[in-house]
């Protein structure tokens, strides 16, 4: 019998910030510089490595309303990127009104909750692969989710099973998980080089990422 080899991927850098700060998770952390304020973003001290950052997207408009240094708040983890946990304010205070990571209302969001209750199976396939924080792009139905993988990149056209995790409320986001992440790994991504074929160990997604990608 032909013995199966699986290849053992050692976590990184960016593992581990997953591992230590999942997305969805609610984290306290101090403002410890403002860049730009108005044009870029602030960032924030989480206590351990890395670096917590907010959009200018998520801030309240004037520059005067951004939390100053040292305020000490709650954010959400929206993604990551090398050396960076995206953060999204939780304290009205110190957020732009009416301004979420996924564009929708709360009566809108209420339609999609009970149309996709946790324990729930929706069928997506992958449009696009994202090499620089190893995340791909699922879609299913009217909707995509943003899903992080480890290993070798998904496959872009591969449809799989996923299962409905998690309801985050308070940016309106669906927590996926794939059921079967074998099916949609080894593929080159959707621009630039990659690795070749092997498996995926996918992570969990969310509808609606921190940063633009393709989708309505």
């Amino acid at each position: 019998m032909e013995a199966v080899v699986t290849r053992v991927v050692e976590p990184d850098d960016l593992d581990l910030a997953r591992a230590r700060f999942p997305v969805g998770k609610h984290i306290r952390g101090r403002v410890s510089r403002l860049l730009k304020p108005g044009v870029i973003g602030l960032f924030v001290d989480l206590g351990q490595e890395p670096e917590g950052f907010v959009d200018v997207l998520w801030l309240p408009y004037e520059p005067g309303d951004w939390p100053v240094v040292g305020t000490v708040t709650t954010f959400e983890v929206l993604q990551h990127t090398p050396g960076q946990v995206r953060l999204f304010p939780l304290d009205d205070r110190f957020r732009r009104p009416s301004c979420l990571p996924t564009g929708r209302t709360w009566e809108q969001w209420l339609l999609i909750r009970d149309r996709f209750p946790v324990g729930s199976l929706v069928t997506g396939t992958v449009t696009h692969v994202y090499q620089y924080n190893r995340e791909y792009v699922v879609r299913f139905e009217d909707y995509w989710s943003l899903l992080e993988w480890t290993g070798d990149a998904p496959e872009v056209g591969a449809t799989g099973r996923y299962t409905v995790t998690k309801h985050l409320d308070r940016t309106l986001r669906i927590m996926l998980t794939p059921t079967d992440p074998a099916a949609s790994s080894s593929a080159q991504p959707a621009s630039g080089p990659g690795p070749g074929p092997g498996p995926a160990r996918a992570r969990s997604a969310r509808i609606v990422p921190a940063s633009p990608r393709p989708g309505p």
